[in-house]
């Protein structure tokens, strides 16, 4: 017996593989809905108080439904973090796209610096950062975010040898760059969550900026020599 949108479907002419395709169209929709459910509900209750029944419940979706997508609650938090790490490579290239065309050399390597800044203190990258917390005492969840991190900082790598294309081609000098970079900025994120620095930032980037442009203007026997004698 036809369903009452097979019908619909027949009678405005829609084919069975139209069908199909719109069928596969809505599952992929109620996914994705499920998924932002979880992001949110990382961001409003944390980690260790997510359960598979206030994700369905924010999704506005039924339990059947839920588990149709995900049996479990491993499998709803992998696909997460995957959808996560989704939304923050959008996040970060699309902050990084933002600069001005026509900031150029140090100019526009600062505003990539203040691009970073805004990406790290965003709601995605503190969920981030919480999960990778929560990881140190889940080997589970661990492994979920290894596996997902390695695809995540290749693509960062691939975008920032965009954003630093002058340097990228300086082998351990820019290596050394990305690192001080990432520890220091990262660093600064982790601190603001408990301390309002926000005054002192502007300060600290221009530091960070100083730094750099030192990195790759020292010779042999500053920092970035000793690094390099030392991998």
């Amino acid at each position: 017996m036809a369903t009452d949108k097979s019908r619909q479907n027949k009678d405005a002419g829609v084919t069975g593989d139209e069908d199909i395709s719109w069928q596969a169209q809505k599952s992929a929709m109620t996914r994705d809905r499920i998924l932002d459910a979880t992001i949110s509900c990382f961001i409003n209750l944390g980690y260790t108080n997510v359960t598979t029944a206030r994700v369905a419940s924010a999704a506005g979706v039924s339990r059947g439904a839920m588990l149709h997508h995900f049996p479990s609650k491993t499998e709803l938090i992998q696909a997460a973090v995957e959808y996560l790490h989704g939304k923050l490579l959008e996040d970060y290239t699309r902050r990084v796209n933002a600069i001005p065309k026509t900031k150029k050399g140090r100019a526009h390597r600062r505003a990539g610096l203040d691009a970073y800044w805004e990406y790290l203190t965003g709601d995605l990258a503190t969920v981030y950062h919480e999960l990778c917390v929560a990881g140190r005492t889940d080997p589970e969840l661990q492994a979920i975010l290894r596996s997902s991190s390695a695809r995540f900082d290749e693509h960062v790598h691939k975008t920032n040898s965009v954003l630093f294309e002058e340097w990228n081609d300086r082998g351990d000098r820019y290596l050394l760059a990305m690192d001080v970079t990432r520890f220091m900025m990262e660093g600064m994120a982790v601190g603001q969550l408990t301390v309002d620095r926000k005054k002192r930032i502007p300060q600290l980037l221009d530091y960070l900026g100083d730094r750099l442009e030192e990195i790759f203007k020292e010779g042999d026997s500053g920092a970035a020599g000793r690094h390099s004698s030392r991998n």
